[in-house]
């Protein structure tokens, strides 16, 4: 098990051909804008996810899995932390996992830019990011190079999420929604200090 900066449904991405038309039913309910419950309510299902971490290990063990998402007393139980967390259904939380990470990434474009000042206005965030003189010219170089490996993990993850997904996901966005993350951003990051099974750490990030 390891702990990472970033966590993520990655694994549920390599299944999302069967997931997709379920996930585009489970958007339905996500067509408002970001309320302080729904990122509470986030929040809380990776917290769950993380306490069950030494039972679906167990488990998987139990059922000689090659992966949790291959065995399934293992999504049961993940299914159980989402819903004790508030969300109807797996589904559901993917569906939000999916656009609070577009939703993220829209959010350090923006500090991104701030940080970089007229330069970073004239490039997108990840060319920016690609250039270290960039960085160390910015107004907090430290904290930019911060930002840029956080939108390089976003971003990487995002791709394995798929065109479809990702796309669907900006189209909910909302005016507000990058206000709502920021808001909480903070609470969000330090997810990662919390331990995961395996699969969660995998496809990218960086550790604390």
């Amino acid at each position: 098990m390891k702990k990472r900066f970033l966590p993520l449904f990655l694994p549920l991405f390599l299944f999302l051909p069967l997931f997709l038309p379920l996930l585009l039913c489970a958007c339905n309910v996500l067509s408002g804008a970001l309320t302080d419950k729904d990122v509470a309510t986030y929040i809380q299902a990776y917290k769950n996810i993380s306490a069950a971490t030494p039972e679906l290990e167990k488990l998987k063990s139990e059922n000689q899995a090659v992966s949790l998402f291959t065995c399934g007393p293992c999504r049961a139980r993940l299914t159980t932390a989402v819903q004790q967390a508030g969300y109807a259904d797996l589904k559901s939380f993917m569906a939000m996992d999916i656009r609070m990470h577009v939703t993220l990434r829209a959010y350090l474009y923006v500090e991104i830019t701030r940080m970089g000042g007229e330069v970073g206005k004239s490039v997108a965030a990840e060319d920016f990011c690609k250039i270290k003189e960039n960085i160390a010219r910015s107004s907090d170089p430290k904290e930019m190079a911060l930002q840029c490996e956080r939108l390089r993990t976003y971003s990487g993850f995002l791709a394995k999420a798929g065109a479809i997904a990702v796309k669907l996901a900006e189209k909910l966005l909302k005016e507000g929604d990058i206000e709502m993350v920021a808001k909480h951003f903070k609470q969000i990051v330090a997810l990662g200090s919390l331990t995961y099974p395996e699969e969660f750490s995998g496809g990218g990030g960086y550790d604390d």
